[in-house]
């Protein structure tokens, strides 16, 4: 029989700087102070106690994060006593830590029982001959790793300034706590996971893994059940491994041995005619509930989907291979954004705070997300709710923009221990689709200078050992070694081939019509740096001046503004050459609107010129999604308080399942209708239209699109739109359904600022639950509102002369109301 005892709750927290504060031996002591120490909550981190015992100020907010670095440069001492029971005759008894952050040294009765430094998976130490019956005293004595890799060197390791002063690469937890371009420095410590002590008497129970696989013809589900347990006797014992699935009502039972030592336990059952599950927009998430026991030993319950996964890399007609991904023989368009940490304090990330954002990522019609390798293996919470949503994950180890001491065999060991643990846990869950094995080291051993310095120290890892332990602990899933990378011997970030990181845009480059030609095969990463929701924007430069170039704010903004191999502030120069407008001269809520109008309409020429490509390009993932904290520039459609950013709008429009998208390719306008669903019929209304009001042509056709492709729908000759003049007409097309419009689209070519803008004036009427705008001339970017608080029907859209603009429109959202014109 295995118990635990929970030991989460209040422990006593104390700092030591290696002169003040207490040493580790007053801890030990009974008589300790306790009016010396914080209560702090287990689970949490060191920052969070701090804040709550108001001795930090919230380091979200102005320079406040300056003013918090000190506690990673500290040594912190969590204590706490706790009543154990006898321990039975011949038990044993582990204490497990499920995260420490980072290096730990364990401290019972006084004696160390063990150290540890990984945040990526548990400690477990056996102390069963420390314990004592009746109470006992435990001390944890964290550091945030600074002091732990302050004897290695990050020098070779092609890390910025920053992360060679905190040894980045030799620490295993998250990799952006460092210092990125979108996150300042703040390195994480504490005990974020729960405490427990495990007694086991004969057999001790450590893991249950539960793999679904589905036939070739999609009519029989596998369930394997394996489980991990060590005989603690000194012969053999036999149990009965059972595996039952609640909703079909199907048991095994099969008989096994438990040798002394290591024991890996398997039991299979077959289900018939299994209900597959799918991605949101293409069918249901049905799951099924298995329960895996032995004997009086142990239980687990998981919950499964059965759905096959295929990366099809044929040959491409033209060039190279497709990249599409494929989910029970179906190819899937992946939509979506890179997912980073949620929050600088990670202890602060809970289940709510996941479904507000995953709810988000649906909202914006996303059905994927890549889970990027500079972040970590979310909570099982974010799993679990990406498999009730249908929403794709793209995993990858946490490996990012370095070189790692791979050849560094105790480095290497951590590693995989670390990665065998993530794929028994992430297993079951049917969401997660990839495996990765980290974020750009192969595209930058090819072309980024990684054979100068401490030349290709981790290559191994990526393209043997990792690939190795996916094979043996989760072979269901596909392993990629690197994103981007190509097959055949191509460049990783080649077009052709594979998958890519498209930044020939949105670094020193800020003319984004140029994505319109890119042909990548699955873009996974590329983006355009934009602002926050307008309170997000106040609450990063609060208590300090409300400018963009004010310290809080270039502190909240991102590093790319500042970089060298980037246009002067670059930022700022992307929205003065597409509006005109200098940023030193807005108001913030200038700032936010025209910074919104700019980075939505990149996104969304990232977006529809990969959607219309469908399936010579099967993705569009841009970055990212999600910020860490409150940013006055960064490159997401959700801030760190979950408001809708104002690129939301145009990126959820673009990402809808069905839309149209209006292209000039050499002398011919064309008109694309996407479709993520079935075979629908409309009708189309396409041409030029006049900024002032005119529609020198104007084409109405019916059309069909296809289930799950692009089609082109319409086209026409662009001369008359170059005699009609660029500045003045651009191209156009609604598609509609059954008397309702679907979608639209227009077409500039020039850029806005370059536009000859006519006056408008939008009114608006509210009948029938609907708000209906319109306009005699061409209403450019209608904002109803900057806050991205509320689930509106759109926002961020235009309103072409003479033709309504028809939102369903709620009573509780009140009466609308335009807040700005780009005119």
């Amino acid at each position: 029989m295995n118990k635990s005892l929970n030991l989460d709750g209040i422990w006593q927290l104390r700092w030591h700087d290696g002169d003040r504060g207490d040493r580790l031996q007053r801890i030990f002591r009974s008589e300790s102070d306790p009016a010396r120490a914080w209560p702090a909550r287990v689970p949490g981190c060191v920052h969070s106690t701090l804040l709550a015992h108001g001795v930090i100020p919230d380091p979200n907010r102005g320079t406040n994060v300056l003013a918090c670095r000190w506690v990673e440069e500290m040594f912190w001492h969590y204590r706490r006593t706790f009543r154990a029971p006898r321990r039975p005759p011949g038990a044993r008894v582990w204490l497990v830590f499920e995260c420490l952050d980072l290096a730990a040294t364990i401290y019972l009765n006084g004696r160390e029982v063990g150290r540890h430094a990984n945040a990526f998976y548990p400690c477990r130490l056996d102390v069963t001959d420390v314990l004592r019956p009746g109470e006992n005293q435990l001390v944890v004595a964290v550091e945030s790793g600074l002091f732990h890799a302050a004897h290695r060197s990050a020098a070779g390791y092609n890390v910025p300034l920053s992360s060679e002063l905190t040894k980045r690469p030799w620490l295993r937890k998250t990799q952006s706590e460092h210092g990125w371009d979108w996150s300042p420095r703040l390195l994480n410590v504490g005990i974020p996971g729960h405490v427990r002590l495990e007694i086991a008497t004969n057999v001790r129970w450590e893991h249950c893994v539960v793999r679904s696989t589905l036939s070739d013809d999609h009519a029989t589900g596998t369930v394997t059940a394996r489980v991990f347990v060590e005989g603690l006797g000194k012969k053999p014992v036999m149990r009965q491994l059972t595996v039952s699935v609640k909703e079909t009502r199907q048991r095994v039972t099969v008989p096994v041995k438990i040798k002394p030592g290591l024991n890996t336990l398997e039991a299979k059952l077959e289900v018939a005619r299994p209900k597959l599950w799918w991605p949101v927009g293409h069918g249901a998430q049905p799951r099924y509930t298995v329960t895996v026991t032995l004997g009086d030993t142990g239980t687990a319950t998981k919950r499964i989907g059965f759905r096959h996964i295929r990366i099809n890399e044929t040959p491409h007609p033209d060039k190279g291979r497709y990249c599409i991904l494929e989910i029970n023989g179906r190819p899937i368009f992946c939509k979506g954004g890179n997912f980073v940490p949620a929050d600088l304090l990670l202890a602060r990330v809970d289940r709510r705070r996941y479904t507000e954002l995953l709810d988000r990522a649906l909202e914006a019609n996303c059905n994927f997300l890549r889970v990027w390798g500079g972040g970590i293996y979310e909570s099982a919470d974010f799993y679990e709710l990406c498999d009730a949503r249908g929403i794709l994950v793209w995993q990858e180890f946490i490996f990012a923009c370095a070189k790692y001491p791979a050849t560094d065999e105790h480095f290497l060991a951590d590693v995989k221990r670390e990665a065998t643990h993530q794929l028994r846990r992430l297993a079951h869950h049917p969401s997660l689709v990839i495996w990765c094995g980290n974020n750009e080291l192969e595209w930058a051993n090819w072309q980024w200078g990684y054979e100068r310095g401490v030349a290709h120290p981790d290559y191994a890892l990526f393209h043997l050992v990792l690939p190795a332990l996916v094979r043996q602990e989760d072979p269901t899933r596909p392993y990629r070694p690197s994103s981007p990378v190509s097959p055949d011997g191509e460049a990783p970030n080649a077009d052709h081939v594979g998958d890519q990181h498209p930044w020939g845009v949105g670094f020193a480059e800020t003319d984004f019509r140029k994505y319109r030609t890119m042909i990548c095969r699955f873009p996974n990463e590329g983006g355009i740096l934009g602002p926050p929701a307008l309170p997000t924007l106040r609450a990063a430069l609060a208590g300090g001046p409300e400018r963009i170039n004010s310290l809080a704010g270039e502190l909240h903004d991102n590093s790319l503004n500042f970089a060298d191999n980037t246009a002067p502030y670059v930022g700022d120069h992307l929205i003065e050459r597409w509006t005109g407008r200098a940023v030193r001269s807005m108001s913030l809520a200038d700032y936010v609107y025209w910074g919104g109008v700019v980075q939505g309409a990149g996104l969304a020429e990232y977006v529809k010129n990969f959607r219309r490509r469908m399936f010579d390009s099967a993705a569009a993932i841009f970055w990212m999604f999600n910020d860490v904290w409150p940013c006055t520039r960064s490159w997401t459609i959700v801030d760190h308080y979950r408001r809708r950013t104002p690129a939301f709008w145009p990126v959820r429009r673009a990402f809808a399942p069905v839309t149209v998208v209006v292209t000039r390719e050499a002398d011919q306008v064309r008109v694309y209708g996407v479709n993520d669903g079935a075979e629908l019929t409309g009708t189309l209304r396409f041409g030029l239209l006049a900024l002032a009001g005119r529609y020198p042509l104007d084409e109405t056709q019916p059309v069909t699109l296809r289930p799950n492709v692009s089609t082109l729908l319409a086209e026409f000759s662009a001369r008359h739109w170059d005699q009609l003049g660029r500045r003045t007409h651009v191209a156009f097309a609604i598609l509609s359904h059954a008397g309702r419009e679907v979608a639209r689209d227009v077409l500039f070519l020039p850029t806005f600022r370059e536009m000859k803008w006519p006056p408008t004036k939008v009114t608006v009427q509210s009948a029938g639950g609907q708000a209906i705008f319109t306009s005699r001339t061409f209403a450019w970017r209608v904002c109803l509102d900057l806050d991205g608080e509320r689930a509106l029907p759109d926002n961020f859209f235009d309103v072409y002369p003479g033709i309504p603009t028809v939102l369903d429109w709620p009573r509780h959202l009140g009466k609308p109301r335009v807040l700005r014109v780009g005119n």
